[in-house]
């Protein structure tokens, strides 16, 4: 009998420490900035299993640990994550019911996160999907959980205030960016202004690496307004060009033919050298490439010189130099065709000396004119007409 009272207070002792140790452990818990460890990382509504999964984290993502239960912590959720409740128990903004059902989606089959007492107060709006249901903030007495095992620590308290400062800029930059693209593409090409959204755009590729998601939704936006604004561009030039039937069917062949390459396989055309007034043009060109990289980022100079070449439309006429030495000149040579208007001409991979006094047919881009007389343009390569 002796032996049996021991072991009870042996395990009583065992049971008083175990619950000591445990509430000192609560008493001296401190909350932390948590990293996701692993991709597709389950948040649930309880610390165990067999509970409802919320939503999936990726790997990097930060949360807010608020306690320790066990072999989960206890998270804070997001503001970003909103809550639903039946009408029905609402009444001027004061539940009329006791344990009223807090669920993730507005429908009976939304899983329960939390409950709302008889007589709390609550304000939301009436949920856009479904009248029958409110809007409302998360509790501030709702928690989601994740398994210890995919969080690591990442700093403290403070540091995860500051990562959704970032988060909350990244967001307001991106909605911009992506309303002014939608405002810019409904425009025609001659009174698009897209160099605001192309800044934000800009800015969330350069400065939020740390947020990968929002980073390609950046570079998803710059290329839809890229592609517009360039679609919008070929038109307005082609229209102002006057391209006859069979320039077009050039234009359109060669760009078909770019399409079935791959960009490995383009080499730029390259001059044995380069004249004095090939080299003058180089600073301007280097300008406009600086210029085309805001909507293509990263991209090389032999990019931007094979989407001129796509992108090229046909002139003919015979070639002349124009070398009277006026300030912003913008070209150093004049096409004059017999039934399409003149235009200045400049190159740095074609030397248009060699050409002068012959009847050419060229493949030119649009460059400023500077508001002289004639239309300008840049030769991407010369033939000459027999």
């Amino acid at each position: 009998m002796s032996k049996l009272i021991k072991v009870l207070c042996l395990l009583s002792f065992v049971f008083i420490s175990s619950s000591f140790t445990e509430n000192k452990t609560t008493q001296n818990f401190k909350s932390f900035t948590g990293k996701i460890t692993g991709n597709k990382v389950r948040m649930r509504s309880s610390p165990d299993l067999d509970s409802e999964i919320i939503k999936q984290l990726n790997k990097n993502e930060l949360v807010l640990v608020t306690k320790d239960c066990g072999d989960f912590w206890a998270i804070s959720p997001s503001s970003s994550i909103k809550a639903y409740i039946f009408r029905s128990y609402i009444i001027d903004n004061v539940v009329e019911a006791d344990r009223v059902n807090v669920r993730l989606h507005p429908n009976l089959d939304s899983p329960v996160i939390g409950q709302l007492k008889s007589k709390q107060k609550v304000s939301g709006n009436i949920c856009e999907t479904n009248n029958k249901w409110m809007e409302i903030d998360l509790p501030s007495d709702v928690y989601f959980y994740i398994a210890k095992e995919y969080v690591t620590y990442a700093g403290n308290v403070e540091f995860y205030a500051e990562y959704q400062k970032r988060k909350d800029e990244v967001e307001r930059l991106l909605n911009s960016a992506y309303f002014i693209t939608q405002a810019e593409c409904k425009k025609p090409f001659n009174e698009m202004n897209p160099e605001e959204a192309i800044e934000q755009f800009d800015q969330i590729i350069k400065n939020f690496s740390d947020f990968s998601q929002y980073v390609q939704q950046a570079k998803d936006g710059l290329a839809l307004l890229q592609d517009n604004y360039l679609q919008k561009k070929i038109a307005y030039l082609e229209s102002k060009a006057n391209i006859t039937r069979s320039d077009k069917a050039e234009l359109t062949k060669a760009i078909e033919k770019a399409s079935n390459s791959e960009a490995n396989d383009y080499q730029p055309k390259k001059t044995t050298s380069l004249t004095s007034k090939m080299k003058f043009w180089e600073s301007v060109e280097d300008s406009l490439y600086l210029t085309w990289t805001t909507f293509h980022p990263e991209k090389k100079l032999k990019e931007f010189y094979k989407e001129q070449e796509i992108n090229a439309i046909a002139i003919s006429g015979v070639v002349e130099s124009y070398s009277q030495s006026i300030k912003n000149k913008p070209g150093d040579f004049i096409v004059k065709g017999e039934n399409t208007p003149s235009a200045y001409l400049y190159s740095t991979k074609v030397d248009l000396d060699q050409y002068v006094g012959k009847k050419v047919k060229l493949k030119v881009s649009p460059r400023p004119n500077n508001n002289f007389a004639f239309p300008a343009y840049f030769v991407n390569s010369v033939e000459v007409v027999q």
